[in-house]
């Protein structure tokens, strides 16, 4: 289907390009014969001085008429050109994102990927993701762009019909409203006041006829309106996100006990840790982020994320009174890798874990290891961890601020950090990136 859409773009091209030069090389010689015998003609014809000019006339309007059909053809193809462009471009951002839902075999990476590749094939400011939960509510599971972060949160509910989305997600039809405050489904208190939101475009989320929920992207980044083009774009999104996220819920209901498992042990890890309730959680979704940043395939993205899941599990296995002790409590990473390393579901990863407090000029424990002989993705839980430290009022020191822990990190490039790490967390994490829970 897409690459019918292509080829007819193509020829759509084409068509523009013929008739720029029939501009050019036909309509000129039709008006230049029309008005030389219309009205040249019979006032030169007394003498051959007058014909002469008459001719000259001629010439001079048959130049100014091509270099207009030239202007003509080179707007026509610069204007398909730069279409091309964007439809390629489209395409190509499309298919990749296709491919990352295809691969990704978890619902909280698979919910990150939809939002993240909404906002980027649409071109939009913001994006998120709504799926129905076991009370029919309908749950903001994920939330993509700085400005919507600050007004919309994860986690948060809303009934079906409530807002534009929620409208969309009621009546499972796909929608586009280009002037929000003049709809009447429109809920200002949904925008918490913020006033962000201009446009919004909708597609309902479903598989095999069951509701899952709405996609949602909001305000083109260049101030124009979504097109009937841009909603076809979005439901063809959308199909596919549905069908990957029955997939991956399919796939977790086969592996529910190792799920329960899991909620488990962070749940007993948030426990034994109070001071730190959360930073497991936390630390995963900044870890994922750098990851994406420095190009990671979705495997080694996965490993990221459970790595950094189970990065302090090893503290598990101390009491009380040894979790307080900081020499004992630096034997937490071999610990923990000792703990996970024959469970065959978590093997690769044990690198993560043993090494995560590893520095890149060779500073950190428990080996002393530096620059590349550190797994890449130990290098990018340990930033991630450190962040969290930095920011997080659930933390064992107090939270600084945004901007303090910026300046840290820029510091502490290449020397506690890994430098391309650091340099991702440096251009893409704003202020509104830090997680509450």
């Amino acid at each position: 289907m897409n690459n019918q859409k292509s080829g007819k773009s193509v020829n759509d091209f084409a068509t523009a390009f013929r008739f720029s030069m029939l501009a050019i090389y036909t309509i000129p010689m039709f008006v230049i014969a029309y008005i030389y015998i219309t009205y040249i003609y019979p006032m030169f014809s007394a003498g051959s001085g007058n014909r002469a000019i008459g001719v000259m006339a001629v010439l001079v309007l048959s130049v100014v008429l091509s270099l207009l059909g030239l202007a003509h053809l080179s707007k026509t193809f610069k204007k398909e050109g730069d279409t091309l462009m964007r439809l390629d471009e489209r395409m190509r951002i499309f298919l990749n994102a296709t491919k990352r839902f295809e691969e990704v075999g978890y619902s909280d990476l698979l919910t990150d990927s939809i939002a993240e590749s909404a906002r980027e094939v649409l071109d939009a400011e913001a994006s998120s993701l709504l799926l129905f939960s076991k009370e029919g509510l309908l749950k903001v599971e994920y939330v993509e762009g700085s400005r919507a972060a600050a007004c919309a949160t994860k986690g948060r509910t809303i009934q079906p019909g409530q807002g534009i989305a929620g409208w969309a997600a009621r009546e499972m039809r796909p929608i586009i409203v280009n002037d929000v405050k003049s709809d009447p489904r429109f809920e200002e208190k949904l925008d918490k006041g913020c006033g962000f939101v201009k446009s919004v475009m909708c597609a309902p989320l479903a598989f095999a006829g069951r509701k899952l929920g709405v996609l949602e992207v909001v305000n083109k980044r260049d101030g124009s309106s979504f097109s009937e083009g841009d909603l076809k774009t979005l439901v063809s999104l959308s199909e596919r996100a549905a069908s990957a996220i029955h997939r991956v819920r399919v796939e977790e209901e086969m592996k529910a006990d190792f799920v329960h498992m899991f909620d488990m042990l962070m749940i007993a890890i948030d426990n034994f840790m109070p001071e730190k309730k959360g930073h497991s959680r936390r630390v995963s979704r900044y870890a994922v982020k750098l990851a994406k940043g420095l190009g990671l395939g979705e495997e080694d993205v996965r490993r990221v994320y459970f790595g950094a899941l189970l990065h302090d599990i090893g503290f598990l296995k101390f009491d009380v009174v040894e979790n307080q002790i900081k020499k004992r409590s630096k034997l937490h990473p071999q610990i923990g890798a000792e703990m996970i390393k024959d469970i065959s579901q978590w093997k690769d990863i044990v690198p993560v874990i043993l090494e995560h407090h590893e520095h890149y000029d060779g500073s950190g424990y428990p080996s002393g290891l530096k620059g590349s002989d550190i797994s890449l993705g130990a290098r990018i839980v340990g930033l991630a961890e450190a962040f969290d430290a930095m920011t997080s009022p659930d933390s064992y020191k107090p939270a600084g601020s945004f901007e303090e822990a910026i300046e840290e990190i820029r510091v502490e490039s290449g020397k506690q950090f890994d430098p391309e790490a650091a340099d991702v967390l440096l251009r893409t994490f704003r202020k509104e990136d830090i997680l509450e829970s």
